[in-house]
C-alpha cells in the first residue's frame, strides 16, 4: 500500500494518526493565540497583555515542535513503505511551518518598538487584524482537511482546499494594500522599526501561505492514490 491516503483508510498506525491530529490542533492553537495577542495590541492598546499572549505563542510553537519530533521518531521505527513514510514526514513538516510563521511574527512583536507600531496609520492596523483573522480561518479549515484526510473524505478535502486557497488570496491582497499604505503614509517612522514592521507583516502573511501549501499537499495526496 504505497498511498498515504489509502494508508490512513486502513488505520495501520493509530498512534501516528492521533499524534498528527494533536500536532495540527496545537498549530491551530498557536495561530489563534497569535491573533488574540494582535487584537490586544491593536484594539485595546494593552502592550503588557499582548506580550503575555505572544510569549504563549512561542511556547505553543515549542510544544508543536516537540510533537513533530515525536511523530518523526515514531515514523522512523514504524513498519511503513518508504512512500508512506516520506509523505507523512512532508505533511507533518509542512503543518509545522504554519506555527513557525505565527511564532516568527509574534517574536518580532515582542521586541519591536511598540510606540512606532501603534503610531502607524489606522488603516494599517485594520488591515493587519483583517489578515490575521483570515489566517485563523484558513488554519481552521486546514485542521478540518487534516481530519478529513485521516478519515479519507476526499470530496470534503477538495472543497476545503479551495476555501483555504481563497483565504490565502485575500491575505495576499491585504498584504499588498498594507505595503502601499506603509510606503505612502508613514514617512517619519524609525527606519529600524520600519524593517521590523515589514518583517512582522511578511511573516503574518506567511501563515496563510503555509496553510495553502499544506492544503495543496493534502489535495495532491488524495489525487496520487488514484495513480
Amino acid at each position: 500500500m504505497s498511498s498515504l491516503f489509502e494508508w490512513f483508510k486502513s488505520r495501520n498506525e493509530e498512534s501516528a494518526i492521533n499524534k498528527t491530529l494533536i500536532h495540527m490542533q496545537k498549530v491551530l492553537e498557536c495561530v489563534v493565540e497569535f491573533e488574540k495577542g494582535l487584537s490586544y495590541l491593536i484594539e485595546e492598546k494593552n502592550v503588557d497583555l499582548a506580550l503575555k499572549v505572544f510569549f504563549r505563542v512561542t511556547e505553543l510553537e515549542h510544544q508543536a515542535d516537540g510533537i513533530r519530533r515525536n511523530i518523526l521518531k515514531m515514523l522512523s521505527k514504524a513498519e511503513l513503505t518508504p512512500n508512506v513514510r516520506e509523505n507523512l514526514t512532508h505533511l507533518v513538516k509542512r503543518i509545522d511551518d504554519v506555527a513557525n510563521a505565527a511564532n516568527a511574527s509574534a517574536r518580532i512583536l515582542i521586541y519591536m518598538n511598540h510606540a512606532d507600531f501603534l503610531n502607524l496609520d489606522h488603516e494599517v492596523h485594520v488591515k493587519t487584524l483583517e489578515m490575521a483573522k483570515n489566517s485563523v480561518e484558513a488554519v481552521k479549515l486546514l485542521n478540518l482537511m487534516v481530519n478529513d484526510l485521516m478519515a479519507a473524505k476526499e470530496e470534503e478535502i477538495q472543497k476545503l482546499g479551495e476555501e483555504v486557497n481563497s483565504l490565502e488570496h485575500k491575505c495576499d491582497e491585504i498584504h499588498f494594500a498594507i505595503n502601499r499604505l506603509l510606503v505612502s503614509n508613514n514617512p517619519n517612522i524609525n527606519p529600524f522599526s520600519a524593517i521590523e514592521i515589514h518583517d512582522c507583516i511578511f511573516e503574518l502573511e506567511n501563515i496563510s501561505d503555509n496553510a495553502e501549501d499544506v492544503a495543496d499537499y493534502i489535495i495532491m495526496l488524495t489525487i496520487s492514490k488514484r495513480i
